[in-house]
């Protein structure tokens, strides 16, 4: 591992014999070695003088990846060397096998993506064994292309290659100054007004200190009367944590979480018991503060928190309290509840099952399923866990809160004080207060960068006049500059990564991403000062900011949802300026961003809230504008469209999106097999979306013929119109993700039937089709389907005198020709879509089960499809629905997963309730899924096979999960034991 500064090494083999030959990389003069951004491999191959014997050594140099957004000189080379989840280049990339064309991730993001999920984000195929594919050579080509200097809007024109970004951003004398200029400070209205005669703002903030029951418990230290080792104690055991600290992306161990947490905890309890012994210290009440905030994103961010009070009777380590959630979230999926339960959700599905399971006759299930409810509750009573927003009392981040304004309190003139309680009332949402401390801090420290960054966001909390949104965006802007700056020296990189979550610009503090994308939508709407940065660099700048963030973030908490709202918004926010930039021929560019940012919607540990789901509604829309004949983008369409219907399928509102994504899915599968070339389809054409789109788009031409009778219509005002909305960029709720329904517009409502629950989806999403159809390529010996006819409104002069294309056009009008000329694909998952739209109403149910049993014929390892059919039978015909399951083609024993154990487990459950105890299917499904889930997970069933003195079957069984034959000696003694024989 490398610095990302080092662009070259030197291979230096030390060889016992002179006569001995060595070879670097084929070439037997060893020296340096250029490197490529990522990953270079070296290999030295070493002979023996004799030539008989040979062995090659290996050396993989990694660089670390360069924290900045490079922008390449060659439209050509933005496109294929863009990173779908950080739309900047691809650092150490992979593709997916089997994908084609090939999908390519940068490593860290593919396996941020993967991590919980195992398909293909881009496709959502299950991923087989060795899908991970190094691509080397796409490394090596990229790290020559050339790139502008990140710092080109302060004026450096420098060309240079990749792999030299580095290496020039680190020492390029364009970078901004280290230190901030006091007079841009100094020299405001709002200083001299308030600072340059009394030096005081008034502060409306009122707050006494006192000693809280809270912080008496942890006043416990042992031996502590002397102020200073105690303080000494709590530097320490925080320095220690720290340095404990793993890797971004890299999971905690829990006895690792363990030692961690007891830092933090012995950090505070030091400090407190500095602050009972001094209580008129400030510094000491500051530092309890930020080891309270600290514990905090610990829990965020890696779920390091006490898990019970004291005094709990059931000491459950990690895996256990793992294993619980884990039940609980798959009950609350059964029973039609979101990905991302609210506490009240997660106890209305544990209640539903234990009713459903007591109707069912298990009682033993149903008081397991009450002792979850159990835990369940008491777990929420004791605030287990916390949570970003979570201001109420005895949350760490409020008493994080009141120990910083319990310093301010003793020190109100102190800049430091100031700044901490100042970012905390920002984030609890009083920015005026906020906006008040932040002012006066800076007042006393002018050149404090992050200081200014803060300032410049609780700006923008207020409604200000234009100059103060310049001031504003000028101060956000000096705070990003702060950032790259230091990432920019390896020194500072190594103490960013490494840093705590709590500190003032960090890359996974959501404060600062916020004001990351404050500031981006800010350069859009209002004046730049100068040497400011364009919009859209601030935005790929975020977008890597948050992507880095989320491969650090390993609990699925508020931080990592606000990191998801900040990637999403900076991807959609370069997605509107990629269509407003009126490049002809970027159709292609703008689907594939639109296919990457439904992945990561679709991905995300968002819950889904209408605020979500209109912005993934707005993404598909687009990519369906740029490439309409497109079967895969018409299929994401209908998912969205169907995802509406189900988040609230009661409502009025949403009646007409059952109906468009029936449309959306019927048009997909037409579709397969042809070019993306030629007529809007007609189901597309049928949608009142797509029409409105349309209506606007020629009143958009027939305005710009008017203005302008030889000019004719914009490339992409149509995408232009689906882009619009969603332009805001602050990210939703700091103390809550999913933002308040809201009343929608009316839609042309379906033929009115009372849909049917939604269907869980346990098992994958999907697996590549085995279908013997044309596959998916282009071709050049297909004729193409004749193109739509131009726009009426069209002049002739613009058709006799077409605009010549800049070079970079050009090779945007290729790669979209090639693109046209693309065959859609076969592909289970549009039917799949399908008969999940049509299931969700009476009269279409039989369409439905025609529909899922063809997409197990197409794609037969689906889950599914067979989990869904058999939903739909398992109440009026069980045996059917078990041999639905049955067809399922199971691999050996030995190699099933727990998706395979719930089809296994299906067949027993549905088998036992009919009291089929002779069916062939029982045995073997009954070994099978008690190979997988262990005995443990069949005691309910073995208990009702002695109580029908069905032994000959619990026989074969017992062997069968052994692997054992019925005669063996032990089993025997073991069944006489039982009373079996």
């Amino acid at each position: 591992m490398v610095n990302f500064d080092c662009d070259a090494v030197t291979i230096l083999p030390k060889i016992p014999d002179d006569n001995m030959q060595v070879s670097v990389n084929g070439t037997h003069i060893p020296g340096q070695i250029r490197l490529a951004v990522g990953d270079t491999r070296i290999e030295t191959k070493v002979c023996s003088a004799d030539g008989t014997k040979s062995q090659v050594y290996t050396v993989l140099v990694t660089r670390k990846e360069i924290p900045l957004a490079f922008t390449f000189n060659d439209v050509k080379d933005r496109l294929e060397y863009e990173c779908p989840v950080s739309l900047t280049a691809f650092y150490r990339p992979v593709s997916v096998s089997p994908s084609e064309p090939k999908h390519i991730f940068s490593s860290p993001y593919i396996d941020m993506l993967t991590r919980r999920s195992k398909v293909n984000p881009l496709n959502e195929l299950p991923l087989k064994e060795s899908w991970r594919v190094p691509e080397l050579d796409l490394d090596r080509r990229m790290s020559a292309a050339l790139v502008q200097c990140p710092f080109h809007y302060r004026g450096c024109e420098s060309l240079l290659r990749l792999s030299e970004a580095g290496s020039h951003a680190k020492g390029c004398p364009c970078r901004p100054p280290q230190k901030l200029d006091p007079k841009e400070v100094t020299g405001t209205e709002w200083y001299k007004k308030y600072f340059a005669f009394s030096n005081k703002l008034e502060i409306e903030t009122k707050h006494t200190l006192e000693m809280r029951s809270w912080e008496m418990r942890l006043q416990t230290a042992i031996g502590g009367d002397d102020v200073g080792e105690l303080s000494r104690h709590g530097d320490a055991q925080l320095r220690l944590y720290r340095e404990r600290l793993p890797e971004p992306g890299h999971l905690i161990r829990y006895e690792d979480g363990r030692v961690l947490l007891d830092c933090l905890e012995r950090a505070a309890i030091h400090y407190a018991s500095a602050v009972r012994l001094k209580p008129r210290d400030p510094k000491l009440h500051l530092m309890l503060g930020r080891v309270l905030e600290q514990l905090h994103y610990a829990a965020e961010m890696h779920g390091l928190s006490r898990q019970q009070a004291e005094g709990d009777a059931q000491d459950l380590d990690g895996a256990q309290v793992a294993g619980k959630e884990d039940e609980v979230l798959a009950i609350c999926k059964l029973h039609g509840f979101s990905s991302g339960p609210t506490l009240e959700e997660q106890l209305k599905a544990l209640d539903a099952e234990y009713r459903q399971l007591r109707e069912q006759g298990l009682p033993a299930k149903a008081d397991y399923i009450q002792t979850l409810f159990i835990w369940l509750s008491k777990r929420a009573g004791k605030g287990g866990g916390a949570r970003a927003g979570s201001l109420g009392a005895e949350r760490p981040l409020q008493q994080a809160l009141l120990k910083f304004l319990d310093a301010w309190s003793l020190s109100p003139d102190d800049w430091e004080l100031n700044l901490h309680a100042g970012r905390l009332l920002l984030l609890r949402g009083q920015a005026r207060e906020a906006l008040q401390h932040l002012c006066t801090g800076l007042a006393l420290r002018p050149s404090h960068a992050p200081l200014r960054f803060y300032t410049g966001l609780a700006m923008l909390e207020q409604d200000r006049d234009p100059e103060s949104k310049v001031v504003a965006a000028l101060y956000l802007q000096q705070g990003l500059e702060h950032f790259i700056s230091l990432s920019c020296n390896p020194e500072g990189l190594a103490s960013a990564d490494k840093q705590d979550t709590a500190d003032l610009l960090s890359l996974r503090n959501t404060q600062f991403l916020q004001g990351c994308l404050s500031l981006g939508t800010l350069l859009k709407d209002c004046k730049r000062p100068g040497n400011a940065m364009s919009p859209d660099q601030v935005f790929h700048a975020t977008a890597v900011l948050a992507a880095r963030g989320l491969c650090g973030c390993m609990c699925r908490g508020e931080v990592a949802r606000q990191m998801d709202w900040a990637l999403l918004y900076a991807h959609y926010a370069l997605l509107q300026a990629l269509i407003q930039a009126q490049v002809p021929g970027r159709e292609a560019w703008v689907a594939r961003r639109c296919q990457a940012l439904n992945s990561l919607i679709r991905l995300a540990t968002i819950a889904p809230c209408w605020e979500l789901l209109d912005l993934q509604e707005k993404v598909c829309q687009i990519g369906v504008v740029a490439t309409p004949r497109s079967s895969h983008a018409l299929c994401l369409l209908g998912q969205v469209q169907l995802a509406r219907y189900d988040h609230e399928p009661d409502s009025e509102s949403v009646r007409g999106s059952l109906a468009d994504c029936l449309l959306s899915f019927q048009a997909s599968i037409e579709l397969e097999d042809a070019i993306q070339s030629g007529p809007t389809p007609r189901q597309l054409a049928a949608q009142k979306w797509w029409q409105d789109h349309q209506a606007k788009k020629e009143m958009e031409m027939s305005a710009n013929q008017t203005a302008s009778p030889l000019g004719g219509a914009h490339h992409g005002s149509g995408a232009r119109a689906a882009g619009e909305g969603l332009s805001r960029a602050r990210m939703p709720g700091r103390g809550c993700a999913a933002a308040t329904p809201s009343r929608r517009t009316e839609k042309p409502a379906s033929p009115s039937a009372k849909p049917t629950p939604p269907v869980a989806s346990r098992g994958c999403t999907g697996a590549k089709p085995k279908c013997p159809r044309t596959p998916c390529k282009t071709t050049s010996k297909s004729k193409p389907t004749p193109m739509a006819p131009k726009p009426a409104c069209q002049s002739s002069e613009e058709q006799l005198e077409p605009q010549a294309p800049k070079a970079g056009e050009l090779a945007l009008d290729h790669i979209s020709s090639a693109e046209s000329m693309m065959r859609n694909c076969w592909s289970h998952v549009p039917r799949l879509g399908l008969a999940r739209a049509l299931s969700r109403s009476a009269n279409t149910m039989e369409k439905a089960c025609t529909l899922y049993q063809e997409v197990i014929a197409m794609a037969p390892e689906v889950h599914d499809a067979y989990i869904e059919l058999a939903d739909l039978l398992v109440k009026s015909d069980p045996l059917a629905a078990v041999d639905v399951y049955c067809k399922f083609p199971l691999r050996p024993i030995s190699e099933q997963n727990f998706d395979d154990a719930f089809i296994t487990g299906e067949i027993v459950r549905i088998l036992m309730k009919e009291e089929q105890f002779d069916h062939p299917q029982l045995g073997p499904n009954l070994i099978a899924y008690g190979k997988v889930m262990g005995l443990g997970g069949l005691e309910k069933y073995i208990d009702i096979l002695e109580g029908k003195f069905k032994t000959n079957l619990l026989k074969t069984v017992y062997a069968g999960i052994h692997d054992k034959s019925v005669e063996d000696k032990d089993l025997q003694d073991f069944f006489s034991f039982k009373c079996w024989i």
